[in-house]
């Protein structure tokens, strides 16, 4: 038996991609599925990244969702695309090295794509592959693929052996913790660590169609076709949000989490993989882009004796 820790996207998708492959798994979720790391109806999907490595996995995780899409029967990835803005030259540079098609954008054209910003900075790029992912729809239709248990893990030894919270111990093959900021608790230090973050919800100048954003101030992206936009900043700042949008009007927000860690690069992407006994332990920040690409890796280092290298980033 494989059981998986956490039902979030890397959990969802590893036992999505093992089922695919014909190994069953038991996914274990503590709370409710797809809440904490995972949170929110929409992500930003991009393959501008300030690694030329992250650019390639992005590729590939691209055409991942681009599967799922056909296997679900559902729109998932949008066509808005990406703006970096500001200071992109090692985003520039790491698209250029991975071949990764891209456009330099003015303000103006910064403007163009996302009509109602008030436009601070003179220069931007812009990632045609990137859009906003219908993250609610796709969680949903993997957890109802997969089978999912709700439980509370307490202790996971060395040789797989699973103990929950009403003392019942279950006998694993081998373990996956991917429980965001539990997977520590379960596993082991891991050199990262978990603070709170908010992203706010405004409507008012319609996002539908608009791009994703990525900007000095915070990042930015429309909700779907809902009209919405989101966005979110490490310290919120409504001032900013103010000046940046004076058309949009604030209606929701979303609680979640941030990591920060010395293995993630400066745009905070990244993850980290280790292995003890029979389990292994999955854990990264702004991991949702790379779903489809994660659950195949994260199940074939499961399966397999030797770590994808893919993992090691």
């Amino acid at each position: 038996m494989i059981l998986i820790v956490g039902a979030g996207i890397s959990g969802l998708a590893t036992a999505y991609e093992l089922a695919r492959r014909g190994v069953p798994s038991v996914v274990i979720e503590r709370g409710e599925p797809f809440a904490e790391q995972s949170a929110g109806l929409a992500r930003i999907f991009r393959i501008a990244h300030r690694r030329p490595q992250l650019c390639r996995l992005a590729q590939r995780a691209r055409s991942g969702w681009l599967r799922w899409e056909s296997e679900f029967g559902l729109t998932l990835l949008g066509t808005e695309g990406f703006i970096a803005a500001g200071a992109v030259d090692a985003v520039t540079s790491a698209m250029a090295e991975a071949d990764a098609a891209f456009s330099r954008l003015d303000r103006g054209q910064i403007t163009a794509r996302i009509p109602f910003l008030q436009t601070p900075w003179e220069t931007g790029l812009f990632d045609p592959e990137g859009g906003s992912l219908r993250i609610r729809r796709a969680l949903g239709a993997l957890s109802a693929r997969v089978e999912l248990r709700r439980d509370e893990v307490l202790a996971v030894a060395d040789d797989g052996s699973t103990t929950l919270a009403d003392g019942t111990v279950l006998r694993a093959d081998r373990v996956l913790i991917c429980a965001g900021t539990h997977t520590q608790d379960l596993f082991g230090p891991l050199g990262i660590e978990f603070s709170p973050h908010t992203r706010f919800t405004y409507e008012g100048g319609s996002a539908s169609g608009s791009a994703c954003l990525s900007a000095p101030e915070g990042y930015g992206l429309p909700i779907g076709s809902t009209g919405r936009w989101a966005f979110g900043q490490d310290d919120p700042d409504p001032a900013v949000v103010r000046k940046l949008f004076p058309s949009l009007t604030p209606v929701g927000r979303v609680n979640c989490v941030t990591a920060r860690a010395a293995w993630l690069d400066d745009g905070g992407d990244g993850w980290t993989v280790a292995q003890r006994g029979r389990v292994l332990a999955f854990v990264g920040a702004n991991l949702m882009k790379f779903g489809p690409l994660l659950g195949e890796l994260l199940s074939q280092a499961v399966l397999d004796e030797e770590m994808p290298a893919e993992l090691a980033v």
